[in-house]
């Protein structure tokens, strides 16, 4: 088990796993964790993390929700369509190789199927994994709060979406931190 480390905003990736239009709606606070990721992936973006983003089944259940999808650059970002419950068995999983990154951050849904599978891949192979509790959801609350426990007794470092984005700035007085003190400003006070 990879031990635990800083967010390092050169060595880490963000993987955004299945934020889709048709299966927000049924998540147990769909729309704050939507609010978060989003505020998560334009962050990420301003201080030029790679982000990767998976679609689980995109024909059922739609696309990338648009207030995420806003922040990906099709250019920066390798977007995939799977059917597979872990996010780590096809050009993401590659790409994440390619980038030659240590740490991999997770946000998305749902916490105790497409999250937890591919946070114990990601173990597995030797990466850092930290998941922004705020920032993932489930259909049931009974779900994330097990999935929750199941990661961190695996070895995944628990987060928030604040907290990650602070971690990656390092410094309040460094461009990264400039870069994304309006983010974080502007988040609801949820």
């Amino acid at each position: 088990m990879p031990t635990p480390a800083r967010l390092d905003p050169h060595r880490s990736a963000l993987l955004i796993i299945d934020l889709q239009e048709r299966l927000m709606p049924v998540i147990h606070e769909g729309p704050t964790c939507v609010r978060r990721c989003a505020r998560l992936v334009e962050g990420a973006q301003a201080l030029s993390v790679p982000r990767l983003v998976t679609e689980q089944y995109p024909r059922g259940l739609g696309a990338t929700v648009p207030e995420v999808a806003r922040y990906l650059d099709p250019e920066t970002t390798c977007i995939e369509d799977k059917t597979c419950f872990s996010a780590c068995t096809g050009r993401v999983g590659g790409m994440i190789e390619m980038l030659g990154v240590r740490s991999v951050i997770l946000c998305g849904v749902e916490a105790h199927v497409c999250v937890l599978h591919t946070a114990l891949d990601l173990l597995e192979k030797g990466y850092t994994v930290a998941f922004c509790e705020d920032g993932t959801g489930s259909r049931r609350p009974i779900d994330k709060h097990a999935a929750t426990h199941r990661m961190i007794q695996a070895g995944v470092i628990p987060t928030t979406v604040e907290a990650a984005l602070m971690e990656l700035a390092g410094d309040a007085a460094s461009e990264r931190f400039r870069a994304i003190r309006n983010i974080i400003k502007s988040g609801p006070g949820e």
